[in-house]
Parts: C-alpha cells; structure tokens; sequence
C-alpha cells in the first residue's frame, strides 16, 4: 500500500512479522512521538487500510497504531493453503504481532469482518487484548442478513467450487472486472453514501481486492459466513465499543445493536448517514469517538 495514501510526511514504518503458523505478514506501523498506548487495526475481507486513510493521522495523537495485512492481503504475501485459512489462524497471527510490537494490552479494532478476528483473538489471547472495538463488525455468520436474505450464504459453496477448478480464469475476470467503473457505480448507488465516500477511496478498495487471490477472497467470505464467536460476548471483561452505521445494508444497526447489547458494560454508537463504508465516509467522526474512549473508557468488573 503506497505511503502517499496516508497524510503523513514521512511513510508508516513497515515490519514483517513471521508468525507461529509460518505465515508472514506486512505490518504498518504509525508511530508519531512517544506513546504508551497501542492501536492494532484488524480489517475487512480484502482490505489493507483503504478505509483508515484519513482516520489513521487522527488516531496518532493517542496511540501507537499498527495497521495488519492479513496473509494475501496487501503487502502480505499470499499463504500456501488460503482454503486453511481460519478465525483462529488469522487471531493467532494478531497475537504474534502484538508480541512482536511490544504492545501492552492494545485496544484492538475491528472493521466489519475484523471483528469476527478480534473476538477470536480475545478468545484465545485474552490476556494480550486491553480493549475491543467494532466498527460495522458482526461477531459472525456475516452473511445471514445480507440485504436481508441469507441468498448469498446458499450461492456461496457453488462460487467457492467455480475459483477452485478454474483459478486461471477466474483470476483473469478478476482483475479485469472487479476495478471496473460500473462496479463503482453499483456500490454509490446500492452500498455507499454517494455524498460522503470519494470516488479514489472506491478505486483504492477495488484496486486492494483486484490484486487479490479470488480464491482466498471467496474461501475467506466463506470463513466469515460460517464462523461465529457469539459464545465469547457475554464474557468479555474488557473496555468495549460498538459503533454501527444507520445505512448499513451489509451489517444491519440491529445486528450490530444485538452484538452491543450481549457484551456487558459495552458502549453503542450509531452514525446514522454511515453505511457500511463508515471509515471512509465519517473518518474524522470515527476518530472522534475512538479518541474519545481510549480517555474515558470506564473500568470493567472482573
């Protein structure tokens, strides 16, 4: 990902972190200053800080924060079994990059499948995780209330089989289709809050997925499809924050309202213009209350 995405006169620092299941990952790290505080941002299916470029510079003030490539995203290089690609590889892989950083106890943010990862993470490592926050971020089964069908969970399997047995191909139609212009349209005019989104963070969106495995990206939709820490919620017994986009027809307000409402002691709030792109539209708005928490966040009982 180009430095010149990121409103800083000097690029993120880039640490490879090597994990405990052999995979290697691409880490920025933006480290403004002397800070205690960590920030580890977990992001979306396909992304690799497309939607933070303009929250990341806000954040700074606070934190330390690292921006993670998950493997094949980015500059992550691609692992050598993407369909093994679980939760709890992808959570195993934070933890190894916490350790690697030196945080103490990071808040860790999820972005709408991120999450799913970081509640994994919670589960697993719960003594390397200070914080939790999602951002449009379900704890699982992401694709049961898509546009309010679960049609897209059905035609999935039949999808995941056609980038298996014709990977050359697919890939081909991939790159070719996915950077299209009339892909951007449909998502201004089904997706998107046209008035808030700028159009070169849709190109750098597209452009992150287009470079993309087709394969991984399917497998890993299929993974958040069927993967779900519902279980963890009620247990969770760190500083908790939920924010939800009002338009969001990926992640629906009462889903994320539910997510909220099941981890104890934790904060909802609600942008009501932002769709599931809440990054990229509301940035400064986002900063705001991430900010916001990390100074306030009450203590929670053990």
């Amino acid at each position: 990902m180009p430095a010149s995405r990121f409103d800083f006169s000097e690029p993120p620092t880039a640490v490879i972190v090597m994990s405990r299941n052999g995979m290697s990952v691409h880490v920025d790290v933006f480290d403004v200053g002397d800070k205690r505080k960590g920030l580890l941002i977990l992001d979306g299916i396909g992304c690799s800080g497309w939607a933070f470029r303009r929250v990341i510079p806000e954040l700074v003030a606070e934190y330390r924060v690292a921006l993670m490539h998950y493997p094949g995203h980015g500059s992550s290089p691609l692992p050598s079994r993407p369909w093994m690609l679980g939760m709890h590889d992808l959570a195993d892989v934070a933890a190894d990059v916490i350790a690697r950083l030196e945080f103490q106890r990071p808040t860790v943010l999820g972005f709408s499948m991120g999450f799913q990862v970081a509640l994994e993470l919670y589960k697993r490592h719960r003594d390397l995780v200070g914080a939790l926050i999602s951002v449009a971020g379900p704890s699982g089964h992401v694709l049961s209330s898509f546009q309010g069908t679960d049609v897209v969970g059905h035609i999935l399997p039949l999808v995941r089989s056609a980038t298996r047995h014709a990977e050359d191909w697919t890939g081909r139609i991939w790159r070719r289709v996915i950077p299209s212009k009339w892909l951007q349209w449909i998502g201004l005019q089904t997706q998107l809050n046209a008035e808030r989104i700028e159009v070169d963070d849709i190109e750098l969106y597209l452009a992150q997925i287009a470079r993309m495995s087709p394969e991984l990206f399917v497998d890993m939709l299929g993974e958040a499809a069927h993967h779900s820490s519902d279980d963890i919620l009620p247990r969770i017994r760190v500083p908790s924050l939920v924010i939800a986009g009002g338009r969001d027809r990926f992640v629906s307000l009462p889903t994320m309202q539910e997510v909220a409402s099941r981890i104890p002691h934790s904060r909802c709030v609600v942008i009501p213009e932002a769709s599931h792109a809440l990054p990229a539209e509301f940035p400064m708005e986002l900063a705001e209350h991430v900010l916001t928490f990390g100074q306030t966040r009450p203590g929670v009982p053990p």
